[in-house]
C-alpha cells in the first residue's frame, strides 16, 4: 500500500541517520537533477497509463478528515505518533531540494524534478495539436510554443493580505517538463520566495494558469508590492478556466480544475487534500518545524500544475470538445 511505502521510506531514513549515512541534498545545480524524490506520484489515468512500475501510484499517508483542518492536523500527528525521528529528518527526507538565495531578500527552499520522474512519459508533452476553429487565442499559443510558456500554481495563507508559502512553476525544456517548487520555510522567506519566480518568469512570453487571472497574478503582484520586490509578468497571460467554461460548461457540474481532470483528462487523483485545509498545515509546519503534514500539500501544488498542461492539451484537441462521465 501507498502508506505503508512512505512509512517504510521513512523507518530507512532515520535508519540511515542513526548509522550517521543520511546527507542532505546538495544545492541545486543550474541544471535538473533527476533524483527520485519521496514524494511520488498520486495521479493516474483512468487506462492505467502512467502507473510507476512496480504497482499502483503511490500517495500521502495523511489521512482524509472530514472534520476540517483542526481534524486533519489530528489525523496527521497521529498517522506520525511515537516517531519524533521523523520531525529530526527535517524537509529535506520529503522534498530533496537545495536553497535559492537573494542578496537582498534572503534564501527559499527549492525542490526540482522532471515530469517524467513521477509519471510515464507520453509522446505529445510538448506538441499541442491544431485548436478547434476559432479558438484564436489557443492557436498563438502552439504558434508561440511550449519552450517560451511557464505554469504557475499558488499555495497560500489565504487572502492577498495573507503570505504565499508555496510556488509552483513548470517549463518545457524540448524534452520534459521541469516543474519547480518554491517553499517559504517560515514566512520570512516570502519575500525571497518572490524574488525567485520573478527571476524565473523573467524571459518567458506566456503565462499559463488556472483562474490565474482572478486569483494567482494579482495576489503576486499584491504581494510582491508589499516587499518592494520587482516582479513583471508574461506580457501574455492564458487563463485556462475561461477557455474551460466555454468548452465544457454544458454537461459538467462545474468547471473546477480537478472536475476537469477527472472528467475531461480522465485522471483520477487518490489522496490529495482539500484547499480549504492547506493553510491550517502550513501554520502547523511553521510552529512546529514538522514537515509531515506538508506531504499531502506539496503533491496536491504539483497535481494542480500537471493538471494544467493536460487541460491545455485537452483544449487542443478536436476530440475531447464533451465531457465523459465519472
Amino acid at each position: 500500500m501507498a502508506a505503508d511505502a512512505l512509512r517504510d521510506r521513512l523507518g530507512e531514513l532515520v535508519r540511515q541517520r542513526r548509522a550517521d549515512r543520511f546527507v542532505p541534498p546538495a544545492p541545486l545545480a543550474p541544471s535538473v537533477s533527476k533524483s527520485r524524490a519521496s514524494l511520488r506520484e498520486v495521479t493516474r489515468p483512468a487506462n492505467g497509463e502512467g502507473v510507476p512500475e512496480g504497482g499502483s501510484p503511490a500517495r500521502p499517508t495523511r489521512r482524509r478528515s472530514s472534520g476540517g483542518p483542526r481534524k486533519a492536523l489530528t489525523s496527521a500527528r497521529r498517522d506520525r505518533r511515537g516517531s519524533d525521528a521523523q520531525t529530526s529528518l527535517g524537509l529535506e527526507a520529503f522534498l530533496p531540494g537545495g536553497e535559492w538565495h537573494h542578496a537582498e531578500h534572503g534564501t527559499v527552499y527549492v525542490h526540482e524534478r522532471l515530469r517524467s520522474d513521477v509519471e510515464t512519459r507520453r509522446s505529445h508533452w510538448g506538441r499541442l495539436p491544431e485548436p478547434p476553429t476559432g479558438e484564436l487565442e489557443l492557436s498563438s499559443v502552439r504558434s508561440l510554443g511550449l519552450e517560451r510558456a511557464i505554469f504557475l500554481d499558488l499555495e497560500t495563507c489565504g487572502l492577498s493580505s495573507c503570505p504565499v508559502f508555496l510556488a509552483g512553476t513548470m517549463v518545457w525544456n524540448g524534452e520534459d517538463f521541469v516543474f519547480r517548487q518554491y517553499f517559504a520555510r517560515h514566512y520570512g522567506e516570502e519575500a525571497a520566495l518572490l524574488a525567485a519566480v520573478a527571476e524565473q518568469v523573467r524571459g518567458h512570453e506566456l503565462l499559463i494558469t488556472f483562474n490565474g487571472k482572478s486569483y494567482d497574478a494579482p495576489f503576486l503582484r499584491a504581494r510582491a508590492v508589499t516587499h518592494d520586490v520587482p516582479l513583471e509578468l508574461p506580457r501574455h497571460h492564458l487563463d485556462l478556466v475561461h477557455h474551460a467554461r466555454r468548452r465544457w460548461r454544458v454537461g459538467l457540474p462545474d468547471c473546477k480544475l480537478t472536475t476537469l481532470e477527472r472528467r475531461i483528462c480522465r485522471r483520477h487523483r487518490t489522496g490529495d487534500v482539500s484547499g480549504a485545509e492547506i493553510p491550517a498545515l502550513y501554520h502547523e509546519y511553521v510552529r512546529t518545524g514538522d514537515p509531515w503534514p506538508l506531504v499531502p500539500v506539496f503533491h496536491h501544488n504539483l497535481l494542480d500544475v500537471t493538471a494544467m498542461a493536460d487541460i491545455l492539451d485537452a483544449l487542443c484537441r478536436r476530440d475531447r470538445g464533451r465531457a465523459t462521465g465519472e
